[in-house]
């Protein structure tokens, strides 16, 4: 027999006929000589046997063991580990090669250091033959010298990936007899068979040293690391891994219990399991073909509950959590009785989306559900608080925001989620997909009209196609709304309208029509956010301009706090330069009764939005009693039967001025229109929306609220993309977007260059495809549609 080795290197090996030669060789050529090398053939179908066989013939050192059954490489390297005579162990899987000094230098400092662990660094070799990279520099040693129980957590840091390769490291054998006899013998692991034990290794060694000599030569690539999933059996096999780590829980509770700091060893093991549920779930939902998605997390909601699939997601691979929430599936409601209501929204502002959820919290907990209002973000300064339960996520990143929201799902008992921030954030898909987790539907409720993404030329609308499948159901704001939704594949669209806001079921009611302003001066009002982009304030200067050109005795008072791109000093300079300053007057933000005040003391409301969804500023204005006068919003389901509102062309600012020139004029037709106002405002405020809620929540809204799309639809929505693209290409290259900065980054927004107009046709194409499916005559209309966009 051969004197007994200083170390031992075994090789667990299955089918690596072709390259278990390449692995030998580089342990033949070790500078230390008293070696031995065990290769444990696990049973292996081709020729790597016989490839060992022949080494054996030549070199004393290696010996074969083989296993009579495929046991996986835990149950080889067990079977090596048994059988080591030296006093310490490498590691070398059979695709791999070794330094050759990897013994004689390990060995070295192992002992002269008397450790049980001892590291060093790896080489990441592609199948180009280069290295390095982010994963090489992973793969290197972190800590220098570790005792006792900080072996472990300075090798498993809680909270961080967990890296548990055997072959980077020399083990003192001793300590890998003692972990081995704590697994079961029949323990076969597929996937993930290192970090158990390594785990364990690190759980129960007293001393740890780490050297930066890479004597380890990875081959990425070559055995299982790196592949695509193109079957449910490499699926099943990949996710494998949670069940792997999952198979020493026990081991480690009776760990924890016999020895100190039981505590830490399961706060250990707790976030190895969640890495490598995120790390299994991240893989797979990148790697899965669309065919094979519902099976592979079905699959993996068997291995861990999904709740602590998004959670460790959202912790280890956040950048994956927007795969994951697109093809996770949604709850439908109707699947459990809604009591208790969640409303969501990115922060408490004076805007109108902040109005709604507010008006709708209002009206919620007047029907008696329980309503928690969540912001995002820290609310406005000057904002009132809700009466309801107003909660504000903490600040941090997105995977604490995400278990404080989870928290108050299951602390207030949530039944349905009212999601208000669809068209302004991209991170509502994952809170849908953490309420997912927990069973809860979510709601998504628009705010404004579904081409906005045209006009402000955000990459955006692609993004929402591709999520709103996730939405138990999709409420927006008009019939067209809902069949442009439709034809981009969301068949759970309806439509209903906003609550009116809280400054309007405030406001006394007046009984009686407005007289028009003979022998005075016309007060003139506009009020909201100076939101060029969107609500057009500016265009109210080139009102002026023709109210003064015509003679008209007017005074405009323009309302409104200042906006991203848009300033109350900006319009003054606009103002003066236009020698209206005697007319026009900014006044800046109104609030309670000052705004109450300025409204009531006005003749006429003026609106020069190019779009809007639910303006709540309209039946505001119509509940004083004042005629509207506005540029024309085709969509608005407020216009129909109002008889309050004059509307003109987008942009025809005399066209806008002579209609207001003839209400003001002509004192029939300005109590005709205020009448109509009344009644409009009259309509609003008798609406009793709570059946709209109940039957929302049950899923059982009538159809009427849900049309299917018409060829009058699909014609009016091309001309309306054309019209918003033709706006787009005209913006200044300075204009910005209406949304808050704090959801809006560089690469929503897109100039209006060449890219910009390429990202608009690739967004609009779904919906034009599917327009043309259904009614072909229109092809010519969408051919226009595309020259438009392009011609410049």
């Amino acid at each position: 027999m051969n004197a007994t080795p200083l170390v031992s290197i075994v090789i667990p090996a299955f089918n690596d006929a072709e390259r278990i030669a390449n692995a030998l060789s580089s342990c033949i050529a070790q500078t230390l000589g008293e070696i031995e090398i065990i290769v444990v053939d696990d049973a292996s179908t081709d020729d790597t046997a016989r490839i060992v066989q022949e080494h054996v013939r030549d070199d004393p050192r290696i010996s074969l063991l083989r296993q009579p059954t495929n046991a996986s490489a835990l149950q080889a390297r067990r079977a090596g580990v048994m059988a080591a005579r030296a006093d310490y162990v490498l590691f070398l899987d059979g695709d791999d090669e070794l330094a050759p000094g990897a013994a004689a230098t390990a060995l070295e400092h192992a002992r002269s250091q008397n450790t049980d662990l001892l590291q060093f660094g790896v080489d990441v070799v592609r199948l180009d033959g280069s290295t390095g990279g982010r994963f090489e520099s992973r793969l290197q040693p972190r800590q220098t010298w570790l005792e006792g129980d900080e072996v472990l957590r300075g090798l498993f840091p809680i909270g961080e990936a967990a890296q548990g390769q055997l072959w980077r490291y020399l083990f003192r054998t001793g300590l890998l007899r003692e972990v081995y006899q704590r697994v079961p013998e029949d323990l076969a692991l597929p996937r993930v068979n290192d970090l158990p034990i390594m785990f364990l290794a690190a759980a129960s060694a007293k001393r740890f040293a780490s050297i930066p000599d890479r004597l380890y030569r990875y081959h990425f690539g070559q055995g299982s690391s790196g592949h695509k999933l193109r079957t449910l059996e490499q699926i099943t096999f990949y996710a494998s891994g949670i069940a792997s780590i999952d198979s020493i829980g026990s081991t480690v509770a009776d760990l924890a219990v016999d020895g100190e700091g039981c505590d830490a060893v399961e706060a250990a093991y707790r976030s190895v399991r969640e890495f490598i549920v995120g790390y299994t779930t991240s893989y797979v939902a990148q790697h899965t073909p669309d065919d094979l998605v519902e099976q592979a997390f079905s699959h993996l909601r068997t291995l861990a509950p999904f709740p602590d699939i998004v959670r460790a997601v959202s912790r280890h691979f956040p950048s994956s959590l927007d795969l994951l929430a697109a093809r996770t599936g949604r709850v439908d409601l109707g699947s459990r009785t809604v009591r208790s209501v969640l409303l969501t929204t990115s922060a408490l502002r004076t805007g109108g989306v902040s109005g709604v959820l507010l008006a709708q919290a209002r009206i919620l907990s007047t029907a008696g559900y329980r309503v928690t209002i969540v912001a995002h973000e820290p609310a406005a300064e000057g904002v009132d608080l809700p009466a309801a339960e107003y909660i504000e996520l903490s600040p941090g990143g997105l995977a604490d925001q995400l278990a404080e929201f989870v928290d108050v799902c299951r602390t207030r008992d949530v039944d349905v989620v009212i999601d208000h921030t669809i068209l302004y954030s991209r991170t509502w898909p994952i809170y849908a997909l953490a309420a997912r987790a927990e069973g809860i539907a979510t709601i998504g409720w628009a705010h404004n009209f579904a081409l906005r993404p045209v006009l402000l030329g955000l990459k955006r609308l692609a993004f929402q196609a591709r999520h709103v499948p996730a939405l138990a159901i999709f409420v927006v704001l008009s019939r067209l709304d809902v069949a442009f939704w439709k034809l981009q594949g969301m068949p759970r669209t309806v439509f209903l309208p906003n609550p009116p806001s809280d400054i309007f079921v405030a406001q006394a009611r007046r009984s009686s029509p407005r007289t028009a302003p003979r022998g005075r001066r016309a007060e003139l009002i506009w009020w909201g956010r100076l939101e060029e982009r969107t609500k057009r304030p500016s265009e109210l200067i080139a009102v002026a301009s023709e109210l003064a050109g015509r003679g008209v005795d007017f005074r405009l008072r323009i309302v409104g706090p200042d906006w991203n791109d848009l300033s109350g000093s900006d319009l003054e300079t606009r103002v003066a330069r236009a020698g209206l300053e005697s007319q026009v007057e900014i006044t800046g933000l109104l609030t309670g009764g000052d705004l109450q005040a300025a409204i009531d003391s006005a003749d006429v409301f003026v609106n020069t939005s190019v779009i809007e969804g639910h303006p709540l500023t309209l039946p505001e204005a119509q509940s004083h009693g004042l005629p509207v006068a506005m540029y024309e919003l085709p969509w608005l389901e407020l216009l129909d039967g109002n008889e309050g509102v004059v509307t003109t062309p987008q942009r025809d600012a005399a066209a806008l001025a002579a209609a207001i020139v003839t209400l003001v004029s002509d004192p029939h037709r300005y109590e005709e229109l205020s009448s109509g106002s009344l009644a409009a405002a009259e309509r609003v405020r008798s609406q009793d929306l709570t059946p709209y809620y109940r039957g929302l929540f049950a899923g059982e809204l009538h159809h009427d609220h849900s049309p299917d799309p018409t060829t009058a639809d699909a014609q009016q929505l091309i001309d309306l993309a054309i019209e918003f693209a033709e706006d787009f290409t005209q913006a200044p290259s300075n204009a910005t977007c209406s949304l808050p900065t704090a959801t809006v980054t560089a690469a929503d927004q897109s100039t209006s260059g060449e890219s910009g107009i390429t990202s608009l046709a690739e967004v609009l194409r779904p919906t034009a495809n599917r327009l043309l499916e259904r009614v072909p005559a229109l092809r010519p209309l969408a051919q226009t549609l595309k020259h438009r966009l392009f011609q410049r």
